[in-house]
C-alpha cells in the first residue's frame, strides 16, 4: 500500500471517498446538515442525506469565532478556517471494514464562543487506533450564532434557541443511520465532551427523543448545570439587538448581518469575570431552558430514570478556575467585602458561612486564591457531584474523577487548570508544551485514554495511579 492512497465507502445513498495510510481510515467535512445560512440562520438544523460521490478527503469550516492568541504552553494544533457553513463532521476509524467498533462521539470546548472539531491538538487517527475504536469529531454552531434567544423578538419558528446543541444531535443522528458503514457499531455509542462541549453534552439528559441515539457519556468541566433562565437569556437578547441595529420581527435584517458584526456584539454584551458568567442571571452565552429545545433542566432528566441504563463519568480539574487568572482575565480581588460579593453571586444567603467555611480548610490565603477555590468548586466541581450522584440515585452507573496533574511550568503556577485533563484523556500529548520531559504525563495519559477506550466498550472504567487523579465509583 502506498504511503496515502483514497478509499471509497458507500453507505445509505451516498459513496464516501476518504483517505487511508498506516493510521486508519479518515473521511472529514462530511455535511450532516443543511447550510445554516440565509432563511436557515438562527434556526435549527435541517438533516442533509448525501448522495451519489461525496468527497470526504477535506475538512470543510470550523463555526465563525474569533480565534484568539494563545500562550506559548498552550496546547496547539494546526489550526482551522471558519465560515458560517460548518455543520459538518469528521470521522476517524481504523478501517471502514463492516466491523462494529465502539464508536466516541466528540464535543469540542470554547465556551460556547469557539472550538472546532478539527485542527486542535487532537490525536484523533492514534486513539481509533490504539483503541480499536471509531472517533466522531463534529462541528457545530457557537456563539450568537448557536445560541442567542430570539424566540420573544422573533416568534416561533426562532423559538429554538439551543441550535449548536441541536447540531450536535443532528450529526448524532447522522452518526446512527451511517457510522455502520466506517466500522463503527450505532448501538454502542459514547458522547464525550470538554467545557461548553461538555455542558452541551450533559444538557441532552434534558432532551426529549434522544436516549437512544448514545448509551455513555464523559464530562470534563461541564456538568448538568449552569442552565440559563428564559427571562435572562431574553435580556441578553434584546441588548445583542439594540447593539446591531435589528428591530423584532426584522428577519431580513437578521439574515443579512455580516457576522463579523455578530462575533464584535456578541464580546460586547457578555460578561468578562467567571463567577459572573457562570452564576444565575450571569450574561453568558450557554444552554437556555427554552421548553422547545430543552424540554427540562438535565437533572430532572436524570432524576426521572430515563436514563438509568445510561453510564456516565464526570470529571473536573483541581484548579479549574486558575487558568483565567493566569491569562489575566480575571481581576485581582481587593478586600474581603469584593470576595464575599463574588460567593454571593452563588449563594446570596450564606455567603459568609460558606467563607469562613474556606478559610478554616485553607488558613492564610489571599483573597483572590480564595475566590479562586471558590470559584473552581462552585462551577465545576459541586455542580458535577450533583449530576453523578443524581444519576446513580435514581438507577444509573455513574464515576467521578478529579484530575489533579500540575505542569513543571513556572513552579506549578497554573495548578491543575481547566482544560488540562482532556489531552490526557485522548492521550495526544505530543502537542502539549507543558508536559514535555515529565515521564509521569505519559504513564498518566496512558491510563486515562485506556480507561476512556474501555469505557467506550463495555461501560467500566478503572482507576489510575493514586496521587496523580482521584477517582471514585459511585456504583
Amino acid at each position: 500500500m502506498s504511503a496515502i492512497e483514497t478509499i471509497e465507502v458507500a453507505s445509505r445513498e451516498a459513496i464516501y471517498r476518504g483517505v487511508r495510510n498506516v493510521r486508519g481510515d479518515r473521511f472529514v467535512g462530511i455535511r450532516y446538515a443543511e447550510p445554516p445560512v440565509g432563511p436557515l440562520r438562527f434556526k435549527a438544523p435541517v438533516p442533509h442525506e448525501g448522495r451519489g460521490m461525496v468527497d470526504a478527503s477535506r475538512y470543510g469550516f470550523a463555526p465563525p469565532q474569533h480565534v484568539r492568541p494563545m500562550p506559548a504552553w498552550a496546547p496547539r494544533g494546526d489550526g482551522f478556517e471558519t465560515g458560517e457553513d460548518c455543520l459538518n463532521l469528521n470521522v476517524f476509524t481504523p478501517a471502514a471494514d463492516g466491523k462494529r467498533r465502539p464508536v466516541i462521539v466528540h464535543a469540542f470546548g470554547g465556551g460556547f464562543q469557539g472550538g472546532a472539531a478539527h485542527g486542535t491538538f487532537h490525536d484523533e487517527a492514534g486513539l481509533a487506533k490504539r483503541g480499536d475504536v471509531v472517533l466522531v469529531r463534529p462541528n457545530m454552531r457557537v456563539g450568537a450564532l448557536g445560541f442567542l434567544h430570539l424566540g420573544e423578538a422573533f416568534g416561533p419558528d426562532y423559538a429554538a434557541t439551543n441550535r449548536g446543541m441541536l447540531d450536535f444531535v443532528a450529526a448524532l443522528r447522522w452518526v446512527q443511520g451511517n457510522i455502520g458503514a466506517f466500522g463503527g457499531d450505532p448501538q454502542n455509542v459514547t458522547l464525550v465532551g470538554m467545557s461548553s462541549g461538555s455542558f452541551t453534552i450533559a444538557a441532552l439528559f434534558g432532551v426529549d427523543g434522544v436516549a437512544e441515539l448514545y448509551r455513555r457519556v464523559w464530562l470534563m468541566s461541564g456538568p448538568a448545570s449552569r442552565i440559563i433562565a428564559h427571562d435572562t437569556a431574553a435580556a441578553l437578547a434584546a441588548d445583542f439587538l439594540a447593539r446591531v441595529g435589528v428591530a423584532a420581527g426584522d428577519r431580513a435584517a437578521l439574515e443579512q448581518l455580516p457576522v463579523e458584526t455578530i462575533l464584535a456584539a456578541q464580546d460586547k454584551v457578555l460578561a468578562v469575570h467567571l463567577g459572573e458568567r457562570n452564576a444565575p442571571g450571569g450574561r453568558t452565552f450557554g444552554i437556555v431552558l427554552d421548553e422547545v429545545s430543552l424540554q427540562r433542566h438535565p437533572l430532572d432528566g436524570l432524576a426521572s430514570g430515563r436514563f438509568a441504563d445510561h453510564q456516565i463519568v464526570v470529571g473536573w480539574a483541581r484548579d479549574e478556575a486558575r487558568m483565567w487568572y493566569a491569562f489575566g482575565m480575571m481581576p485581582e480581588v481587593g478586600s474581603r467585602q469584593t470576595l464575599l460579593a463574588s460567593i454571593a453571586r452563588f449563594y446570596p444567603s450564606d455567603a459568609e458561612a460558606r467563607l469562613q467555611a474556606l478559610e478554616a480548610e485553607f488558613p492564610g490565603l489571599n483573597f483572590t486564591r480564595y475566590e479562586e477555590i471558590f470559584l473552581s468548586r462552585a462551577i465545576y466541581r459541586d455542580p458535577a457531584f450533583r449530576t453523578v450522584a443524581t444519576h446513580t440515585q435514581h438507577g444509573g452507573k455513574g464515576y467521578s474523577y478529579e484530575f489533579s496533574w500540575v505542569p513543571k511550568f513556572e513552579n506549578g503556577r497554573l495548578g491543575a487548570a481547566h482544560g488540562f485533563d482532556e489531552p490526557f484523556v485522548f492521550n495526544s500529548l505530543d502537542r502539549v508544551p507543558l508536559t514535555e520531559g515529565d515521564p509521569k504525563a505519559r504513564q498518566l495519559a496512558e491510563d486515562m485514554s485506556n480507561a476512556l477506550v474501555r469505557f467506550a466498550k463495555d461501560g467500566s472504567a478503572l482507576p489510575w495511579p493514586t496521587g496523580i487523579s482521584t477517582w471514585r465509583d459511585f456504583a
